[in-house]
């Protein structure tokens, strides 16, 4: 019985080290297009949307055609493709047509190779990254 505690014991630890870990490494700030290195994860944590209040703030920091919100201005993009984060869901109606925005739930995690970017409005993400320690 004592040999197969052992033994239970020495698997149950060889499957839990086979797996890695990680390490801390540093906090980004993405806004421009960024890979995930080899070696590597990503934590996505928060988005900083780049939204003018205002027409006359849009003018002047060169970001007008971020001043209306549209889903492309308030995405963020994961492998190029244009990513809304946040919580829930939003109903929305234009002409004929009823469609809900479905939101990416933060945190969510990227594999080293994934692309990602603040989008065409330059929003700020919010990124700590990992080691895989093997």
């Amino acid at each position: 019985m004592k040999h197969l505690a052992l033994i239970c014991t020495l698997c149950l630890w060889g499957a839990l080290s086979a797996q890695g870990s990680l390490q801390f490494n540093q906090v980004k700030v993405v806004t421009t297009t960024e890979t995930v290195p080899a070696g590597k994860v990503w934590k996505v944590e928060s988005v900083i949307y780049n939204i003018p209040l205002d027409q006359s703030s849009a003018q002047s920091s060169g970001t007008a055609s971020c001043n209306v919100i549209r889903y492309r201005h308030v995405a963020i993009e994961v492998n190029g493709i244009p990513t809304k984060v946040g919580e829930g869901s939003h109903a929305a109606s234009y002409s004929s047509l009823d469609f809900i925005h479905s939101y990416t739930k933060l945190p969510f995690w990227l594999p080293a190779g994934f692309t990602l970017s603040g989008g065409p409005c330059l929003n700020m993400v919010s990124v700590l990254e990992f080691n895989i320690i093997p």
